[in-house]
């Protein structure tokens, strides 16, 4: 029996929320969590959707649930692309939380398991480009960020409507907290949206500054200099409070990483909820970790994935 295996990592930015929907640069890497896609033939003239984890099982294609937009958006996209059809049974496992990239996950495994059953050869770039169409279509929004880490894996700086550069595979002296919260991103990115357009001279400056800090941050990593990279994410983070996307639990457990050694600490994401990056002195992890986890945060085991869209032989 045909069978094929695919899989996406999730994703943290380190720099570069709510400027990348503009062109302007971006870091972002990819986490050891991943998102599975299995895809086996069947006999018939039906596809059939499983994703158990969120209680879909013998889902037939297509379908109006909206707990699977992102497959079955997934599997039109990618029909409407090749021109291929064909009957077979999708099933997906997740290892990932909510809040680290796992909607753009689901939509690159499914896309990557779905162009080595058909063998359809599809590039990286092309399957970044088809996800991308599926997450602005179910969305309205986006600007391909989480799509891209899931495709290429490692740190990267994104710029939308290109290609992804990888800046490094090398692992960061990170530590992640998770506030327990998990906030819908659209409408923060819809409030950030009025008020830039509200406040224009204000917004238009603040847009340049995160965007120069991406540029900035990826030269201190080249040059491995921890301490720069700390202070400018100490900036960045102080631009996005301004933008109004940080809150009482993001800036309790920003400072609980700073007073307790980091070089630098920040919000990730679309803000408000989700999670923090600390960058850490490494005779100061065990400390930070203790903080963060004082004042109400979660530690997340995540590392950096050197690895993007993986086929599994």
């Amino acid at each position: 029996m045909v069978k094929v295996h695919a899989s996406a990592p999730g994703k943290l930015i380190l720099a570069g929320e709510h400027v990348s929907r503009y062109g302007k640069p971006a870091l972002v890497f990819a986490i050891d969590q991943r998102i599975h896609a299995f895809i086996e033939l069947r006999n018939d003239s039906k596809i059939i959707i499983n994703c158990p984890e969120i209680g879909v099982e013998n889902e037939e294609w297509p379908s109006d649930n909206e707990k699977i937009n992102y497959v079955n958006v997934s599997v039109k996209k990618f029909f409407e692309k090749t021109g291929k059809k064909g009957s077979f049974i999708l099933t997906t496992k997740s290892e990932m939380i909510e809040g680290v990239g796992s909607s753009a996950a689901s939509v690159v495994s499914t896309l990557g398991a779905l162009n080595e059953y058909f063998e359809t050869k599809l590039t990286k770039k092309e399957i970044m480009d088809l996800g991308c169409s599926v997450i602005f279509e179910i969305q309205g929004f986006g600007s391909g960020i989480d799509i891209a880490t899931a495709v290429y894996g490692g740190l990267i700086r994104f710029e939308k409507d290109k290609e992804p550069v990888l800046i490094t595979n090398k692992q960061l002296p990170i530590v992640v907290g998770n506030t327990g919260f998990k906030i819908k991103s659209k409408p923060i990115v819809e409030a950030v949206q009025a008020k830039e357009k509200k406040y224009p001279d204000i917004f238009n400056p603040l847009i340049e500054s995160i965007a120069k800090i991406s540029v900035m941050e990826e030269e201190a990593i080249k040059k491995w200099d921890m301490q720069v990279l700390g202070e400018l994410m100490n900036l960045n983070h102080g631009l996005l409070y301004t933008e109004g996307v940080s809150s009482n639990i993001l800036e309790k457990l920003v400072w609980a990483a700073k007073d307790s050694g980091a070089y630098g600490a920040k919000l990730s994401g679309a803000g408000v909820g989700d999670n923090i990056i600390a960058l850490c002195p490494e005779d100061k992890i065990d400390d930070i970790k203790e903080s963060i986890e004082n004042d109400g945060g979660k530690i997340l085991p995540i590392k950096m994935d050197p690895n993007g869209l993986v086929v599994h032989k």
